[in-house]
């Protein structure tokens, strides 16, 4: 395999299967915050399997799951101006985002 081939691979999941990152259907649920300056939940769709994570105007930390994130305790960080792509690990129903500095928005598609 070339290194352009490597380069544009999909990325793959722990058992070597390709993970697709834009997924062509419709988003399950589509949640926009302008206001995290607490942790807030998000609880997902029973069918969601991907989020899509977008930062727009700050840092956002995430955590799966219940358990209210912090800046001490979380599973996954998306830089301000970014969109992220997270598998959802089986038996999660939710998530919390945060804010890493001041009031943040946050959009997050489900697919």
């Amino acid at each position: 395999m070339s290194l352009i081939e490597k380069k544009s691979a999909l990325p793959t999941d722990s058992n070597g299967s390709m993970i697709p990152l834009n997924l062509s259907k419709p988003a399950l649920a589509v949640t926009r915050d302008t206001t995290i300056t607490s942790s807030t939940e998000i609880t997902l769709n029973e069918e969601t399997g991907i989020i899509e994570v977008s930062a727009i105007d700050d840092n956002v930390f995430l955590k799966y799951g219940t358990t209210n994130v912090t800046n001490s305790n979380f599973d996954e960080f998306i830089v301000a101006g970014q969109t992220r792509h997270y598998i959802i690990p089986v038996g999660i129903t939710a998530i919390n985002v945060i804010e890493d500095q001041g009031g943040a928005t946050v959009v997050v598609i489900e697919k």
